[in-house]
């Protein structure tokens, strides 16, 4: 429900309060006494899915070039004509009761974005929280980073101004989260450096640690994190919820990868740059195309007719440019995500082999680790072993270097590490 307040200007007035009564809303009107140009403020509550269009038909009255109109929320309208008139838009109305107006959604669109030094500062901030966490290998440090990120804020502004074709907010969002996304790399780069020449252990090895290696290996479930990020974020518009949990969500699709690729550039560490690199970009296409196509599906467009075929134009471009970037990422993913599975099938079945050898030896496998080659498409190139036992088999390793050569079809590494037993 809304409760919407216009101040009229003279000469205006039969003209609103005619349209008013023709739609069968009451309202209440009252003198405006500051002695300015506007005659009468006017009061009337409306439900949510009424309010786009009596903003439109308001505008088409005059009201835009020469008043203004507050809308406002409300908790509770106690009145049986009210609720006569949410009955009629109930029946009558087309639009969805769920959903916001045109007007609020650029509101809370714009909204959602502090001005530009707080969003900055807070960016920065939560960056070197992230990069901190991460470098801790602190899961709770970095979830904290991300509940005072604000970037929920430049994607969904992008959205909005693709659907509503507003240029200006479109690039705005665009610019801001461009800015956003290198304030994040280049402040973890620095404090990287900073904490690695003073801090940090120098024997620290990054691969060893969670919170980098989540950032890897980016697959087909890091589509969906994303999608469903965005979807949410534009939910949360449309719906009038707090954005606050969403812009959590959407932080943990973007923050902890920049950051993980800004120790990367820093460390000068191939595979933590490009891994986390490519997380980050397929994250931020992937909110931007979800946000903007739920926005365009809910039939959000410019209130002027002559506005509306270059807006969906518009749309569907900016929605076809994300969708062909995104395949191409996908298939990528895709070979990337084989190859886990498929290397992760391989690594089980060779300790299935080393167990197998170890019991016809009466021997204990107590460990087992394997070694990985490649950027992307990494392949087993090595086996650790830690066995226990009384007496250590000469031919164990030779053994087991057969059986497993055989598997792979390849040469193979073997370590192993016996400990006697009594």
């Amino acid at each position: 429900m809304r409760l919407i307040q216009v101040i009229i200007p003279e000469g205006k007035k039969e003209t609103i309060t005619e349209l008013l009564s023709e739609k069968g809303i009451d309202y209440v009107v009252s003198p405006e006494t500051s002695q300015r140009k506007y005659s009468d403020v006017l009061f009337f509550p409306i439900p949510k899915q009424g309010v786009e269009e009596i903003l439109d038909d308001l505008r088409d009255a005059g009201l835009e070039k020469n008043g203004f109109t507050v809308v406002t929320k409300v908790e509770a309208i106690v009145a049986r004509e009210f609720e006569e008139l949410q009955e009629k838009y109930r029946e009558e109305s087309e639009v969805d009761e769920s959903k916001v107006a045109r007007q609020e959604l650029r509101a809370s669109a714009e909204g959602l974005s502090p001005s530009q030094p707080t969003f900055y500062l807070l960016l920065l901030a939560a960056s070197l929280i992230a990069t901190a966490g991460i470098l801790m290998d602190n899961t709770a440090v970095v979830v904290g980073s991300m509940v005072i990120a604000p970037l929920i804020g430049p994607a969904m502004t992008s959205c909005v101004g693709t659907v509503i074709d507003d240029s200006e907010m479109f690039y705005n969002g665009v610019k801001k989260q461009f800015l956003g996304v290198l304030l994040a790399v280049s402040s973890s780069i620095a404090f990287t450096r900073l904490a690695t020449a003073v801090l940090l252990s120098p024997n620290l090895e990054l691969l060893s640690l969670n919170q980098i290696t989540h950032q890897l290996n980016p697959g087909f479930l890091s589509l969906v994190v994303a999608l469903g990020s965005g979807l949410a974020g534009a939910f949360s518009l449309t719906a009038g919820i707090n954005s606050a949990l969403v812009g959590v969500m959407i932080s943990v699709a973007l923050l902890p990868p920049a950051a993980a690729a800004g120790i990367g550039i820093s460390t000068l560490n191939l595979k933590i740059m490009t891994g986390a690199g490519i997380l980050l970009l397929i994250n931020l296409i992937s909110i931007n195309l979800a946000g903007t196509f739920t926005l365009w599906v809910q039939g959000y467009k410019p209130s002027r007719w002559y506005e509306q075929r270059g807006a969906e134009q518009a749309t569907k471009s900016r929605i076809t440019v994300l969708i062909v970037l995104l395949l191409l990422i996908a298939t990528f993913l895709g070979f990337a995500t084989w190859n886990m599975r498929t290397e992760g099938m391989k690594i089980s079945h060779l300790e299935e082999i080393a167990a197998e050898t170890m019991a016809k030896r009466e021997i204990n496998l107590e460990g087992f680790s394997a070694d990985k080659t490649g950027l992307f498409f990494e392949k087993v190139s090595g086996v650790s072993l830690t066995v226990s036992g009384r007496e250590y088999p000469v031919d164990l390793k030779g053994k087991l270097s057969e059986e497993m050569e055989e598997y792979l079809g390849r040469e193979v590494g073997v370590r192993v590490k016996f400990e006697e037993t009594g």
